[in-house]
């Protein structure tokens, strides 16, 4: 440090003393503000009465039971049934979900 900074010192009397009482208290607002956001609740976060969304959910959860169902085939010495679905699985999942991603850029923000 080249320059050393003055610093002001206040003794603990003078720091402890009352000013707060001159300052004007402000009143509390009377109004009422309202939320910008929603309640957000269980349904807010998996509306499954949404088409959709229905469709997302069954559709990741078939993607996740064909994988564990594949691993499980691996793992019990079912290998070539497992290789098929592997082989089948590497062409129709990147096929399906480009096709969604399709899907949602041009027919599903429709709003």
């Amino acid at each position: 440090m080249l320059f050393k900074n003055k610093s002001e010192v206040i003794s603990l009397k003078d720091f402890m003393s009352s000013p707060a009482a001159s300052i004007q208290k402000e009143k509390p607002l009377q109004t009422s503000i309202y939320s910008i956001f929603p309640v957000i609740t269980i349904g807010d976060f998996f509306p499954i009465q949404e088409p959709g969304f229905a469709l997302f959910f069954i559709s990741t959860g078939i993607i996740a039971a064909i994988a564990l169902c594949e691993k499980w085939l691996a793992m019990n010495g079912f290998t070539d049934i497992s290789g098929n679905i592997s082989r089948m699985t590497s062409v129709l999942f990147p096929v399906v979900s480009y096709g969604a991603l399709f899907w949602f850029l041009f027919f599903g923000m429709r709003g």
